[in-house]
């Protein structure tokens, strides 16, 4: 073959829906959503000749042609990606290494040269945000310029992986920060088949957002029914709802939440002792609205040394909760829990394995690891390592019910010493 041939890749953007297959092999289809890219560093966007990073706009200036969110043509900007997803499809945002975008407030953002993007919210159900590149070369979100600045979590099912996450102002709250509301609500079957209708006579808190998940005590409510679209009435508010599963409910509480929200292999990052995160993720407040939580993985450098850090709190009663494979060292806080603060709530089907925590408090009494004083939690604690220098021990509070294996901490504070199973082995 001639060195001078071009090969190019074959590229089907739009998929195949009934699956294909290549010289009898069959190909399965293994993601039915659609494929976008983000990028805005002029490093390593791979665009045409004379065009150096991605676009969220019509390409008026010399070095943005029309940002297409293709992998040539990757958007600028993860707001204006997302404003291009549809809730429930199952889309999978690529963000390419290098890509720096800045926190400013509540949900506001700066993202660089070409991009339209100003609010970066997580608003739509089931989006995948994936970044690319090791080290370094990560994508980048810096929370700076106010103690707002946050990123808030509307709706359910999204996940982001492997970011690097640095805080560059003093005491910022939270990084992402979950909604929910109530309203007096009813659901009857929609015209479009397997779809419904809910209609909201009076909301009681909060804001409807498309993507959000529902749930009610009424009987025969559907688990996993979220908002498509509202079709009428005030926004958020008062009026009807294309919700996405079928049924019959009486009119009656629902309450609207942000499950399964997923946070893995990324990296935390305070800039100084006194440009620190105070918390990663905080909840909504209300029970059973952010079940299915996910935090996986994850590495936290906080040196915060001026107010309690902690990485989730959790701020009413919740299902499945997952915390696994997570490293961290924390500053000295004395009787701040480093990884979790959960009040007098309750987590239930709560695993908390492998993680491997390090806050040199000198004393202690409450939780090192997680603090509660909730007693009614299920779920398990394995294989995780606590260290801290205080003279009495407490990785947990105890009376939460869980069940303990190979957990290891000191009994005792010492520099330079191995931790026991703690709590003890019976």
């Amino acid at each position: 073959m001639s060195s001078s041939t071009n090969i190019q890749m074959s590229n089907f953007p739009a998929g195949f829906a009934s699956g294909f297959s290549v010289r009898g092999i069959p190909l399965l289809q293994t993601q039915v959503g659609n494929v976008f890219w983000v990028g805005n560093s002029p490093v390593t966007t791979s665009v045409p000749p004379g065009v150096m990073i991605g676009s969220d706009s019509a390409g008026t200036t010399a070095t943005a042609t029309p940002g297409k969110g293709t992998f040539h043509r990757p958007f600028a900007s993860l707001s204006h990606a997302l404003t291009m997803c549809s809730n429930g499809t199952g889309d999978i945002i690529f963000v390419k290494p290098n890509h720096r975008e800045v926190v400013n407030g509540a949900g506001t953002t700066t993202a660089g040269l070409n991009s339209s993007g100003t609010v970066l919210t997580f608003n739509t159900n089931g989006v995948a945000i994936v970044g690319l590149g090791t080290g370094e070369n990560r994508p980048r979100i810096q929370f700076s310029t106010a103690t707002t600045a946050n990123i808030p979590l509307q709706v359910a099912g999204m996940s982001i992986q492997n970011f690097i996450f640095e805080c560059n102002f003093a005491a910022v709250a939270s990084a992402f920060t979950a909604v929910t509301f109530s309203f007096t609500a009813s659901i009857a079957a929609g015209s479009i088949p397997g779809t419904g209708i809910m209609t909201v006579t009076a909301a009681t808190t909060g804001t409807a957002y498309p993507g959000m998940s529902l749930a009610s005590a009424t009987s025969g409510f559907a688990a996993g029914t979220f908002i498509v679209s509202q079709l009428t009435g005030t926004t958020g508010g008062v009026g009807t709802y294309l919700v996405s599963v079928s049924q019959t409910v009486a009119s009656g509480t629902i309450v609207g939440g942000t499950r399964d929200f997923d946070i893995e292999y990324c990296e935390f990052r305070d800039l100084s002792s006194s440009l620190n995160l105070l918390t990663v993720f905080t909840d909504a407040g209300a029970a059973n609205t952010c079940d299915g939580f996910r935090f996986v993985g994850n590495r936290i450098k906080s040196l915060g040394t001026t107010a309690a850090t902690t990485a989730l709190k959790a701020t009413a009663n919740h299902d499945r909760w997952t915390i696994t494979d997570n490293y961290g060292n924390w500053a000295v806080l004395n009787n701040t829990a480093a990884m979790l603060a959960a009040g007098a709530n309750s987590l239930t089907q709560f695993e908390f394995s492998r993680n491997y925590i390090n806050r040199p408090n000198t004393t202690t009494t409450s939780g090192l690891a997680i603090s509660t004083s909730g007693t009614a939690w299920t779920g398990q604690c394995n294989d995780n390592r606590i260290w801290s220098l205080a003279s009495t021990q407490i990785w947990i509070n105890t009376g939460t019910k869980l069940a303990f294996n190979q957990n290891f901490c000191p009994i005792t504070g010492a520099a330079d010493a191995n931790g026991l199973i703690n709590p003890a082995a019976a």
